[in-house]
């Protein structure tokens, strides 16, 4: 009910499917992002008539590179765990785990992932945020993106790119969670070939309710992360404050709007993680058909030269 193609391939087909969705859902992934940092409410159609069609995809290139990294490097942490855990309780390579050993590898690798994507996923957030600020809205794509390095680098160091990073330590479970629920979908939804291998139907069904699932459970640090890494240090004091944190936004969003306010953008997230999710799952499903066919097409060749 797993997919039991090697590491590297179930990792090129995981970024593959990511960056495909991420390119297909990046302008509402933008506006979603500006709703979450600013509380402004805001539209495609405003930005458009604004900023110019093509400010809808600002950021584009560092989250589409963040997004083929992290998915990459999940999926591969993910299958080398798995494939590791498998062989020692001595089962088949398709075997169901126990939900937290499932949940536990997916952390990890969610973990592994993020530490190293997270510089990118901060400067996609002020990309897309920059036109909200006026900071830097005039300049290219190329020189916006080293203005914002540089200014990372000069208000808060190094450590300044993982702003935020802290609240990975418990949104790495919504990647686990996801791919958890959808080898659920499979296995109650589907039977025979079609659990092994689902329909791109299926695949985006059942990607998109997971990713919906996990978002809900998680969304107020979610919400929080992003706006964290939205916040730019003011020039105008000599504090050595370091910006919010995540439970100081938190308990800000909660006291300036109550409950409801820690789920502000939260229509805009489902909506654009059934797009995106789906996408990926579905056009994840297919390389990884694609290449099974690939190889047994390979195999027959060779038995049919054999026999010649």
């Amino acid at each position: 009910m797993t997919s039991v193609l090697p590491p590297f391939v179930q990792a090129a087909s995981g970024s593959l499917g990511a960056a495909s969705a991420n390119a297909l859902t990046y302008p509402l992934d933008l506006i979603t992002t500006r709703i979450q940092a600013t509380d402004k409410g805001t539209s495609i159609r405003k930005q458009i008539h604004t900023y110019g069609l093509s400010s809808l995809y600002d950021g584009i290139g560092a989250d589409t590179s963040a997004t083929l990294l992290s998915s990459f490097l999940y999926y591969y942490v993910y299958s080398f765990l798995r494939a590791f855990v498998v062989r020692g309780n001595g089962k088949s390579k398709a075997a169901m785990l126990s939900l937290p050993q499932e949940l536990a590898i997916g952390y990890l690798s969610g973990i592994a992932s993020r530490s190293i994507t997270t510089p990118l996923n901060l400067i996609t957030v002020r990309l897309q945020t920059a036109r909200v600020s006026d900071e830097d809205a005039s300049q290219g794509g190329t020189s916006r993106f080293t203005a914002i390095c540089k200014q990372i680098l000069r208000e808060e160091g190094l450590r300044g790119f993982w702003k935020g990073f802290s609240s990975n330590f418990v949104l790495s479970l919504n990647p686990a969670v996801t791919l958890y629920l959808f080898q659920q979908y499979r296995r109650v939804m589907l039977k025979g070939k079609e659990r092994a291998s689902p329909p791109p139907g299926h695949s985006f069904v059942g990607g998109a309710l997971a990713n919906s699932i996990a978002v809900i459970m998680l969304y107020p640090l979610l919400l929080a992360k992003t706006v964290v890494q939205a916040s730019r240090r003011s020039n105008s004091t000599n504090d050595s404050s370091q910006g919010p944190s995540i439970r100081s936004s938190l308990q800000g969003i909660y006291t300036a709007g109550g409950f409801f306010a820690l789920y502000r953008g939260l229509g805009a997230q489902l909506f654009k993680g059934i797009l995106r999710q789906g996408t990926a799952m579905m056009v994840k499903q297919r390389i990884e058909q694609l290449v099974v066919q690939a190889y047994l097409r390979q195999r027959a060749l060779r038995r049919i030269q054999y026999k010649g």
